[in-house]
């Protein structure tokens, strides 16, 4: 099909531009620099897969010490009872009105117990490991 006033090279170029944007960064940025004749670069320049840790300020529970270990036992134990509160409090009964609202809520305090419970299950695996291990 032949397209008038050069649109079918305009949509060519919109899907290379596409095709080319779906990669992960790291890769568009390493083909552009092979193209432009210059290094790729290293991996500690684009750091794009420890962001998200970065930003969070995450802490695994394999690099806690014991006592950091009891209190965050304690803190989540905490949390999830919390959230068990307030899941059976939403599940009570339905409202009349505005269902949908209320069904959301209910979701997302079944994902907070969620939350809570791997977490609280992550802390106590790890108890238990060192427990066994000395």
């Amino acid at each position: 099909q032949v397209w008038p006033f050069g649109v079918q090279g305009a949509v060519q170029q919109l899907l290379r531009k596409r095709a080319r944007a779906m990669g992960k960064k790291r890769r568009r940025d390493e083909e552009e620099a092979e193209a432009e004749g210059e290094a790729p670069p290293s991996a500690e320049a684009v750091d794009v897969g420890n962001k998200k840790n970065k930003q969070k300020g995450v802490v695994h529970v394999q690099d806690l010490s014991d006592s950091d270990l009891k209190e965050r036992e304690v803190e989540l134990q905490e949390t999830l009872r919390k959230a068990r509160l307030n899941q059976g409090n939403l599940r009570g009964d339905p409202p009349a009105t505005n269902r949908i609202l209320w069904q959301r809520q209910v979701t997302y305090a079944n994902n907070a117990v969620h939350r809570a419970e791997q977490a609280y299950g992550e802390v106590r695996r790890e108890i238990e490991r060192r427990r066994f291990k000395k």
